[in-house]
């Protein structure tokens, strides 16, 4: 099985480096989390520290609207669309 979170450094995790990284996990990753009804989701490992980033299932929402903000900045509209039905599904 293939690894679905990313493994950043503490470094880049602090200094906001791998933003893109993050933002495309946590879409991707709640999204499959809405279509398996889990109750949390992972987006990522911090390297050397054995600490997951997760997100709760009442976080869903407002961590994709931060989200569709990151890709609205980026011009990346094909992916604002999936966002927005992510959302209206939850």
């Amino acid at each position: 099985m293939t690894r679905k979170i990313p493994i950043i450094s503490l470094e880049d995790f602090e200094a906001k480096a791998k933003k893109p990284v993050m933002m495309r996990s946590l879409v991707t990753n709640i999204a499959s989390g809405i279509k398996e009804e889990l109750e949390s989701v992972n987006i990522a490992e911090i390297k050397n520290h054995d600490v997951i980033i997760s997100v709760p299932k009442d976080e869903w929402k407002s961590g994709l609207k931060n989200a569709m903000e990151y890709y609205i900045k980026t011009e990346e509209y094909e992916v604002c669309s999936k966002i927005q039905k992510l959302i209206e599904k939850i």
